[in-house]
């Protein structure tokens, strides 16, 4: 730095504030034709209706978890604070299918 350049002023400013919750909804599959596509969400959201919203919006591959017949809700109040709309997505892989038995012939 040279002797003319002037020293750079530090700005104060207040923290960023954001809205949080210490709920969280997890969506599950309500019925066992999508055992195939074992896929939940956890989402932080004050209401199931925010929650529902937030999964639909940020699910990669298009669910609609709006709807109440596809998709079940827990709600689950915790001591730890969350961000509102924070989402996890899990896949909960299925078991393999069992191997058929083969019948030896005498």
């Amino acid at each position: 730095m040279s002797d003319d350049d002037e020293p750079i002023t530090e700005i104060a400013a207040p923290p960023a504030l954001v809205p949080e919750t210490n709920r969280q909804w997890k969506l599950t599959p309500a019925l066992n034709l999508l055992e195939k596509s074992r896929q939940i969400a956890i989402i932080s959201a004050d209401t199931e209706d925010d929650a529902r919203a937030i999964a639909t919006t940020a699910d990669p591959m298009g669910r609609n978890w709006r709807d109440i017949h596809l998709f079940t809700a827990d709600s689950i109040e915790t001591t730890e604070r969350y961000v509102i709309g924070d989402v996890i997505f899990r896949s909960r892989p299925t078991p393999p299918a069992p191997k058929p038995t083969r019948i030896k012939k005498a």
